[in-house]
């Protein structure tokens, strides 16, 4: 192993063991005050964590066409049709590298890693333009030919992963290859950040194909920057920097940090979804209610977001800085305690998708209250995780994962077949009879959540 790369990981072991150490000093706190079922959950917790990645693996590895199967259903049946995306395909390769550092007696997952790695880099790497490919085969629609940052950012995040099971020179070239390729084409002169959507040649903005394609693609508007991609890549440049510390990488890193921390978080403790070049909020509040709803995809509060954003502050402050700076802390406290306020059902019973507040109200009114499986993960495992980080909340916290916890065992785990519901069936009873598996339901939210909860509550 490379002397650099071996430093890394212990310091990411040793922000594991903090984490250990923390749970430890926090049970200073008297048992009676922490919901009696505490020793139920760590049990049922460790159990899911467990059966989750058998559940998945080996079943999604694709023998014949090489990387990983996408559909299934409701009964993990495989279903006729089976595209290939690249943000499935990347995050399932990150759930088979994690899960062989976990189970490490079980050569499954580093069959299944050593699988995904080689269709990443073999079949969906662009060598023409560089940067992956959104789908396999490698294909686009319409006359405009690009790529998705976003896509590109979890391909980063699972190489970076895989690196962790096979710090080869060549994975870590690849490492070094898409981060370039992000810097390079993502960026422009004089600003921060990153462009989510990189066009593979140059065009004319005036033109109509161009202005058809910027109002279909999907993305929203190509010259806008956004949250759901920044926060991704502050997650990729934080696993990055931990197996290949290079002194640009940890500069765009903190870049990202300061980015989503101090423009994207707003003053009211939420997320903005889109801005522009210099970080103006794209939002619709001044508009028609009707207005609103017909761009709610674009301007609105994500409640799974913003939580899942406070574990990816957390983890990129102390990767930079190896503790947690106080601002940090305070902001990921803010946006967890935002959601815990507005964001659950009655007696916490889930999180719903969207909220907004609308022009003239003092409330937040949920506009969308299905309860996604993904959001219900990242509420669960930042709860838990900062129970540990702020000991005197621990109680509070741990209360609200075990109702949380017993809600998912209702409405979102399949206690008969296995694998997690995509919505609550308190609110979408047809999610029981949906596919288990799809190009944005794979391995990664609820993997990472129960096995990063399984080694809080250790």
């Amino acid at each position: 192993m490379h002397i650099r790369l071996h430093v890394k990981i212990m310091l990411v072991l040793g922000t594991f063991i903090f984490l250990f150490l923390a749970c430890k000093e926090s049970s200073s706190i008297p048992s009676s005050e922490i919901n009696p079922d505490l020793s139920t959950f760590k049990i049922e917790i460790s159990t899911a964590a467990d059966q989750h990645f058998k559940t998945w693996f080996p079943k999604i590895i694709d023998t014949i066409n090489g990387g990983y199967y996408t559909n299934f259903e409701y009964d993990w049946k495989m279903s006729d049709q089976q595209e290939k995306m690249l943000v499935t395909q990347a995050r399932a390769l990150w759930a088979a590298s994690i899960a062989s550092q976990y189970y490490p007696h079980d050569s499954t997952f580093k069959i299944a890693a050593d699988h995904g790695f080689a269709f990443l880099t073999n079949q969906l790497w662009d060598e023409v333009n560089g940067g992956f490919y959104l789908n396999y085969p490698k294909t686009h629609s319409g006359e405009i030919s690009y790529k998705l940052l976003y896509g590109n950012a979890f391909a980063l995040y699972a190489l970076a992963e895989y690196a962790k099971i096979n710090d080869s020179k060549k994975v870590i070239k690849w490492i070094e290859k898409t981060f370039q390729w992000m810097d390079f084409k993502a960026r422009r002169p004089g600003e921060s950040g990153y462009y989510n959507i990189i066009t593979d040649t140059s065009q004319d903005k005036n033109s109509a194909a161009y202005l058809k394609f910027a109002g279909s693609i999907g993305w929203g508007n190509p010259d806008w920057k956004d949250q759901n991609t920044s926060i991704h890549l502050l997650e990729a440049f934080t696993n990055a920097y931990v197996v290949w510390p290079d002194e640009r990488l940890k500069l765009r890193l903190e870049e990202m940090l300061l980015i989503v921390r101090d423009k994207m978080v707003n003053e009211k403790n939420g997320l903005n979804l889109y801005f522009d070049q210099d970080f103006k909020p794209i939002t619709f509040v001044d508009e028609s209610r009707e207005t609103i709803l017909k761009n709610i995809n674009l301007d609105h509060i994500s409640f799974g977001h913003n939580i899942e954003t406070s574990f990816l502050m957390i983890d990129a402050a102390r990767i930079l800085y190896d503790t947690i700076d106080t601002l940090t802390m305070k902001v990921a406290t803010a946006l967890l305690d935002h959601t815990i306020a507005h964001g659950f059902g009655p007696n916490y019973t889930g999180i719903y998708d969207k909220a907004y507040q609308f022009k003239g109200s003092d409330t937040l009114e949920i506009v969308a209250n299905q309860k996604t499986w993904w959001a219900q993960a990242e509420a669960l495992h930042t709860l838990v995780l900062f129970s540990s980080l702020l000991p005197e909340r621990k109680t509070e916290f741990m209360n609200i994962a075990i109702k949380l916890w017993g809600y998912m065992k209702q409405n979102i785990i399949d206690s008969e077949h296995g694998g997690w519901y995509g919505n609550g069936l308190d609110n979408n009873p047809e999610s029981k009879t949906e596919r288990k598996a799809h190009p944005w339901k794979g391995p990664y939210h609820d993997g990472r959540a129960l096995l990063f909860c399984k080694m809080y509550l250790q």
